[in-house]
């Protein structure tokens, strides 16, 4: 087996606890990224990352508090020409909040909250229960101490077939998957790591993979070396029967009234009609001297949707854990 871990100098993060730590700041010392792989023995197929021993971490509490977090996917944007690139990991998602004494939603609302990691930022999404006062920020890394991260890399065997798939999964593999995504010039792209928490194989050529979440970048506009901003990354899930183009459900601001239209054995629930929207719409935003401003209102009415779907071309191989 082979790991691979980048590390991050350490840093002072004194009297702070976790919750504060993540809500803002905690040192000030400078920080250098480092790789230090360890090889042992060598892979028989290929390698694909473990994801249930790959994990983010930080100190905080000035060193006493040391926080480990799962990473649900490992994103690398390169440039094929230098052989430069830059990594960004996703965490898994957890729930925090509620700190006050007594317990308070008004004064201190619990939220979801993910990190992304990289080399220059800590990307922190925080979700409440609408849109309306989302804290969501890009924090530099020097405010975080000790910050890094552990890719643990396995012996991996290539599916190419529907068949292998289903073999893999109805022996209890973990699979993981790697898809590519390249710019029009064939030279900037990155590649994203997942792991496959929905599939199923068949014992022809088929298969189905449904999985998420990811994060994604567009590669026309984001090279080896960019910064992005928070906003600039994609949360969407996939859903592809094909190694060359995937489904992507991309995650965006929606309309709590844009409804939905589903079937099951209640029967058909349709979906508002245009004008029936437009009418609730002017009631609510419009009708009333609102006592907090009509954008802000308006953004208390949506919600973080996988609602839009885009077809779109990229590589992926798929891999058997174990």
């Amino acid at each position: 087996m082979k790991t691979e871990s980048s590390r991050l100098s350490k840093g002072d993060n004194s009297g702070l606890g976790r919750r504060q730590f993540i809500a803002g700041a905690a040192c000030t010392l400078p920080v250098a990224l480092s790789s230090s792989p360890t090889t042992a023995k060598a892979a028989p197929d290929a390698e694909a990352i473990d994801f249930a021993r790959t994990f983010c971490h930080y100190e905080a509490d000035g060193g006493q508090l040391w926080v480990r977090v799962n990473v649900d996917c490992y994103c690398e944007v390169f440039n094929l020409s230098t052989g430069e690139s830059d990594e960004y990991l996703l965490s898994v998602r957890t729930q925090t909040g509620l700190r006050t004494e007594p317990l308070s939603d008004i004064l201190d609302p619990g939220y979801d909250f993910w990190f992304i990691f990289s080399k220059r930022f800590v990307y922190i999404r925080r979700t409440l229960a609408s849109s309306y006062g989302d804290s969501s920020s890009r924090v530099p890394i020097e405010k975080f101490a000790s910050p890094g991260w552990r890719i643990h890399r396995v012996p991996a065997t290539p599916l190419t077939t529907g068949a292998e798939l289903r073999d893999a999964l109805r022996d209890w593999h973990s699979i993981v998957a790697r898809t590519e995504f390249m710019a029009d010039d064939g030279v900037h792209g990155y590649r994203i790591e997942y792991p496959v928490k929905w599939a199923d194989g068949n014992p022809n050529a088929s298969f189905r993979v449904e999985t998420g979440p990811v994060v994604l970048l567009d590669p026309e506009q984001f090279h080896v070396g960019s910064n992005p901003q928070y906003h600039d990354f994609q949360w969407a899930y996939l859903d592809y029967r094909s190694n060359h183009t995937a489904k992507v459900f991309v995650e965006q601001p929606t309309p709590v009234l844009s409804g939905t239209q589903w079937k099951s054995n209640l029967g058909l629930n349709p979906q508002l009609l245009p004008e029936q929207r437009k009418a609730i719409e002017e009631h609510l935003f419009e009708a009333w001297d609102a006592p907090i401003p009509l954008d802000t209102l308006q953004k208390m009415f949506q919600i973080d949707h996988y609602s839009t779907v885009e077809q779109r071309k990229m590589h992926t191989e798929l891999f058997s854990l174990g």
